[in-house]
Formats: C-alpha cells, sequence, structure tokens
C-alpha cells in the first residue's frame, strides 16, 4: 500500500510541476505591422500573434491616428492566438497606435500596445507585408492532456498491482 501511496504522490508531483508553464497568460508574440515599423501605405488589417489562444469575449483594439482618432472598422476576429482588427482608410502621415485587451485563456485580461508608422497620407489601405500564417495548435493543451492520460495510466498500474497481491 506504500509504494501505491507513493507512486501516486509522485505522479501527482509531476503532473502539478509541469503545468506551471501551461498556466501562464497568454503573451504578444507578434504584430503586423511591426511594433516600431515604418512603411509608405498604410495596412488594411493589424494583426496580433499571441503565445496561446485567447477568448473572443471582452477584445478590444483601437487603432489611433496621428491625431488620436480610432481607425478601427468593425470588430476584432478571435481565431485560436490571432487576432486580426481591420482598419479604415489611414489619412494621415505619422505615428499609429494600436492598444488591445484580450482575455487569456486562463481568464485574465491581457492588455498590450505598440505603434508603426506611415510616411505618405493619402494612399489607399494595402494588405501589410508578412501577414502571419493560421495557428497551428495549441501546444500547450496537449502536454496538459497528455499528461493526465500518463497520470490516469499510471492509476490503473498502481491498482492492478496492489489487487493482484495476495492477501496476508
Amino acid at each position: 500500500m506504500r509504494r501505491l501511496i507513493a507512486i501516486l504522490v509522485a505522479s501527482l508531483f509531476t503532473l502539478v510541476v509541469s503545468t506551471g508553464v501551461a498556466a501562464a497568460h497568454a503573451k504578444l508574440e507578434s504584430m503586423t505591422p511591426t511594433d516600431g515599423s515604418s512603411m509608405a501605405a498604410p495596412p488594411t488589417k493589424v494583426i496580433l500573434t499571441f503565445n496561446e489562444p485567447v477568448g473572443s469575449n471582452g477584445t478590444q483594439v483601437q487603432v489611433n491616428s496621428p491625431s488620436g482618432k480610432n481607425v478601427a472598422n468593425g470588430d476584432a476576429e478571435v481565431v485560436d492566438n490571432t487576432v486580426t482588427q481591420p482598419v479604415g482608410a489611414m489619412i494621415e502621415a505619422g505615428k499609429y497606435t494600436v492598444e488591445a485587451r484580450v482575455v487569456s485563456a486562463d481568464g485574465h485580461p491581457i492588455t498590450i500596445s505598440g505603434s508603426f508608422s506611415v510616411t505618405h497620407a493619402g494612399h489607399p489601405a494595402t494588405q501589410p507585408a508578412g501577414t502571419p500564417a493560421a495557428s497551428e495548435g495549441n501546444g500547450s493543451m496537449v502536454t496538459i492532456v497528455a499528461m493526465c492520460l500518463v497520470m490516469l495510466v499510471v492509476v490503473a498500474l498502481a491498482i492492478v498491482i496492489v489487487r493482484r497481491r495476495p492477501a496476508a
């Protein structure tokens, strides 16, 4: 019986210690246009890519012109770890600031900010260069599920071992 308890405690400890990274808040991995970049033609959308999926409830993205006007056009689209915010006509040259609030998978709100510059005013909106590909899945969720399955197998083996022992 002591062996079974030791196996269960060790397995539970391993599971708890290894999920620490998976339970962290979402972090911004990239922004398109890139934070601090300068471009001649304005983008048609701003894309924010996070290290894990984010929720669509509560997601807000503002793209403010040099004069402070929000040029975001419509609602942000959230797909897995990517938030895409369409923008309207950017008729002012200068620095545009991006301010966003998203909710990470663990329910905590995350705020980010960045900026880019448009050098020529009045250009029609164009597709930003280097648009990131769609999300390839969530590695941390796969890790958690795999660890839970391993834990179940260990518990099942422990039960089988204890039941096969002859009674004293």
